[in-house]
């Protein structure tokens, strides 16, 4: 990931004329290149999932829940809109506070905070509140 985001750089570099903050370029270059490779996890992730309910297995992946793999989870992330999706992600796999990621994203607190109530709501629904 870091590497692809050098290469993004590298390719942008008829941009540096226009920044006028290079540190909250490379930030959001990186940011962007984050998400590109979360998405294709999830999205991978996602597609397992499915290929194993539609092989008639679904109670697979609900072991696979029980034992903390998550795949029902990262189907549920993948269904989820990206706003939300984002948020959720920043909130619980990479540990920033509330305030971290309305900073990141360029949002206001309670717009982090709402869309993170939104998707786990949504998240809970379709696991069954199990989560």
């Amino acid at each position: 990931m870091l590497q692809e985001t050098f290469c993004r750089l590298a390719r942008y570099s008829w941009r540096w004329g226009l920044v006028r903050d290079p540190l909250a370029f490379v930030f959001r270059v990186l940011r962007n290149e984050s998400n590109r490779c979360l998405r294709r996890r999830i999205d991978r992730r996602a597609g397992e999932a499915m290929s194993l309910e539609k092989a008639g297995r679904m109670d697979s992946i609900i072991e696979a829940m029980d034992e903390g793999s998550g795949a029902l989870i990262s189907t549920g992330l993948a269904l989820l809109p990206d706003e939300q999706k984002e948020v959720i992600i920043l909130k619980v796999y990479q540990d920033f506070t509330f305030k971290e990621i309305a900073a990141l994203c360029g949002l206001s607190i309670n717009t982090v905070a709402s869309r993170y109530r939104y998707g786990i709501e949504r998240l809970r629904s379709w696991l069954g509140g199990k989560l």
